[in-house]
């Protein structure tokens, strides 16, 4: 159904309806409508565009990719400000948290390493502390710190017990897992070894998949938050991906 009048109603630009009815005027005197189809508000030829929610999944999407977040604004042909809004929004609603694991099998082989970051500069790095399951090759564990036994306790407590209760681990030589990781199913190693491959090639993938974690880049992070929230993503992202290979 279409209105007619002496001035042609622009159609919604969400849904398309040309069921649209004049809603007042915006402080700058502009005309504004209303989509009786979908209730959407808006006014003709916006300074501001509207943002679909294919153009917001592209954004998602590209988080996943080695790209700037000005480099995603230029892709999408949408404005900086409006990327960091959406990444921001989006950002909170990442968990910070494995989902639970099968553990029926009872048996776990557990490759753990160190991964250095940075948050706005080099003087305050960031320990990615990772823990890769071998036979699922998912990521069990991920803890944000220094390198010191402080943060190897709080990775080792973050793991679910019923993992951390059956689990041989297998790590490189480094002297903080020592006392924080039970004796009886600590397996040490030298890089080179071959113990702890597996995520060491998880720690090369997310390098080169995260701008912010490929050394020399211009895309660094400014914020804790947006750096632990942007490598949780993705993290997300990998296991799935692992569950539909």
């Amino acid at each position: 159904m279409t209105l007619h009048d002496d001035n042609p109603r622009p159609p919604c630009p969400r849904c398309h309806s040309t069921y649209i009815l004049k809603n007042g005027s915006t402080h700058h005197k502009k005309q504004k409508y209303l989509c009786k189809n979908c209730h959407y508000q808006f006014i003709d030829s916006p300074s501001k565009k509207y943002i679909t929610p294919s153009e917001t999944q592209l954004i998602h999407s590209c988080l996943l990719e080695r790209i700037s977040l000005a480099g995603i604004s230029r892709i999408t042909n949408i404005s900086l400000t409006s990327v960091h809004r959406i990444v921001k929004s989006f950002l909170r609603q990442v968990p910070c948290h494995i989902e639970a694991q099968d553990t029926s099998d009872g048996d776990f082989n557990l490759e753990c390493d160190e991964l250095w970051s940075f948050v706005k500069s080099k003087l305050n790095p960031v320990w990615i502390w990772v823990a890769l399951e071998r036979s699922s090759r998912k990521i069990v564990g991920l803890h944000f710190g220094s390198r010191g036994r402080d943060s190897t306790q709080a990775f080792w407590d973050s793991l679910p017990s019923e993992i951390r209760d059956c689990a041989t681990v297998y790590t490189d030589l480094w002297k903080s897992y020592i006392g924080v990781i039970p004796e009886e199913a600590h397996q040490r190693s030298r890089k080179g070894s071959g113990q702890t491959s597996l995520v060491e090639r998880f720690n090369n993938t997310i390098r080169q998949r995260c701008s912010r974690l490929v050394r020399g880049s211009l895309s660094i992070s400014r914020r804790w938050f947006n750096h632990e929230r942007l490598i949780w993503h993705f993290v997300h992202n990998y296991n799935a991906s692992l569950d539909s290979a």
